[in-house]
């Protein structure tokens, strides 16, 4: 890092770990809620996207992976203090845990009591096959930027478009056709839903407290980008936001994919929408903690603060 980027680091005081647990908790409630408010106070279904074309979903993946691509060239400070293989297993994981993987598990099970004769295996084989292009996606994103220089645009932009797909039309049909296999084997049956909307008070706190796994890797981006970005702090802030709305797939998804929902035009755009407006608000928030406890960086790279000294 550079000597600015290293005064841009956040010390983990006591007061600084209260704003960051205060945030974090804030972030979460505030961030579901908003979507919590659309689909069940105010009517807006929740998106039916399954006649979205191939190309379409290709295109969300590609961009996607862009903007991975683009984040872990800015995380380099730290990504390449690591091997490769470690570099690439940590950020997979922080793309999982931005997609709510375990989160969306977990309220499969609850909604459904996947305790209940092996529901859970169906359950678990339905969301698999897309936590691992997660995975694939942070992991090959790692391995792209480290590769291609940023220089080398035509090959970036081919390796970026070979490798989303690889992982959309190679890599996610055989893991789905694996988990379609496992299904089989198990003779399990699709899994009726116990609890419906609205909910009681029993499946909202998992719903609700499980929102902290997309909040906690959102705290864990910005930790890894706030270094690398320039210029004041709400520029840095609306480019982290920009940023997550891409890694998540909400620009592409509103954008574009809302034409295809059955619905009117309004209502298909509402219900892509909602997701939008949630990881706007997780990162918008995110970015406002994190500013609260990072100290003003002056134009020769000191901390602010000391020149009251």
């Amino acid at each position: 890092m550079t000597n600015s980027q290293t005064a841009q680091q956040v010390e983990l005081t006591a007061r600084n770990l209260v704003i960051l647990a205060v945030g974090l908790v804030i972030t979460a409630f505030l961030a579901l809620g908003s979507h919590d408010l659309a689909i069940a106070h105010l009517g807006i279904p929740y998106p039916s996207d399954g006649d979205v074309p191939p190309w379409a979903r290709f295109l969300g993946q590609v961009v996607r992976l862009g903007a991975m691509v683009y984040v872990c060239r800015l995380a380099r400070w730290y990504l390449d203090k690591r091997s490769t293989v470690l570099a690439a297993t940590i950020f997979g994981l922080l793309i999982v845990l931005l997609q709510e993987t375990l989160r969306v598990i977990v309220v499969d099970n609850i909604v459904s009591d996947g305790w209940i004769d092996l529901r859970w295996v169906h359950l678990l084989m339905n969301r698999l096959p897309n936590a691992l292009l997660s995975f694939y996606s942070g992991a090959i994103a790692v391995v792209i930027a480290r590769k291609i220089g940023s220089d080398r645009h035509v090959r970036l932009l081919i390796a970026i478009a070979v490798a989303s797909a690889i992982g959309y039309f190679g890599l996610l049909p055989a893991l789905t056709a694996v988990s379609d296999l496992i299904t089989a084997a198990l003779q399990l049956t699709e899994v009726p839903e116990v609890h419906t909307m609205p909910y009681g008070i029993y499946v909202y706190k998992y719903i609700y407290g499980m929102f902290i796994e997309p909040t906690i890797s959102s705290f864990a981006l910005i930790y890894l980008l706030w270094p690398a970005l320039n210029g004041s702090k709400p520029r840095r802030i609306a480019i982290f936001v920009f940023l997550m709305l891409l890694m998540r797939g909400r620009v592409i998804a509103t954008g574009l994919f809302s034409f295809w929902i059955k619905d009117s035009w309004a209502l298909a755009f509402a219900a892509e929408g909602q997701f939008f407006i949630e990881t706007l608000i997780l990162a918008a928030l995110t970015g406002l903690t994190w500013a609260a406890i990072t100290p003003e960086v002056t134009t020769d790279g000191g901390d602010a603060s000391s020149h009251d000294r």
